[in-house]
């Protein structure tokens, strides 16, 4: 658009040449001063990546910007991660559940041993054995690559207790 002797940006042709659309327009230019060692730095850099300088800064930016924002995003859930792993070790130390109940303390029934740790498990998790080991209950061994059933449990240092599939369909 002409206005007298004045020309509009957006309309002014360069050296006889109409503008390029934007879309087919460069990447944004950006200059900035640099300290001599750094400029021979990302010359070598650059030179040993086989790129421009210009294509290495990009690249190192771009690089660091997306470093930081998976760092930004990570801390999130890293924070809440800390946070309850520091509520559960508090409430264990205080001999307390994460949720704030007391533990449930295996009652020793006439000295078997087995009914003790069962009374410790929470919940029972159906799982392969990657290690031999023995029902608590009957004794049978259980083998590697074996079904066995894993007894969960909240009581800090409880031992492992391990069901096979008869023992397991009698509770």
């Amino acid at each position: 658009m002409t206005t007298g002797s004045k020309t509009d940006d957006s309309t002014r042709a360069r050296r006889g040449r109409k503008p390029a659309e934007e879309a087919d327009r460069k990447d944004r230019v950006i200059q900035t001063r640099v300290p001599r060692d750094l400029e021979t730095t990302l010359k070598d850099a650059a030179e040993r990546e086989r790129v421009s300088v210009s294509h290495l800064i990009r690249h190192v930016l771009e690089d660091t910007f997306n470093l930081v924002d998976n760092i930004v995003a990570d801390s999130a859930s890293l924070v809440g991660n800390v946070t309850r792993d520091a509520k559960r070790l508090a409430a264990s130390a205080r001999g307390e559940r994460a949720n704030g109940a007391a533990p449930r303390v295996p009652a020793a029934q006439g000295g078997d041993e087995a009914a003790t740790l069962l009374e410790t498990v929470d919940a029972w998790q159906d799982v392969i054995i990657n290690r031999a080991d023995h029902c608590v209950q009957c004794g049978v061994a259980l083998k590697r690559g074996q079904r066995a059933f894993r007894g969960l449990s909240s009581v800090p240092g409880a031992p492992a207790v391990w069901l096979c599939g008869d023992c397991i369909s009698t509770l």
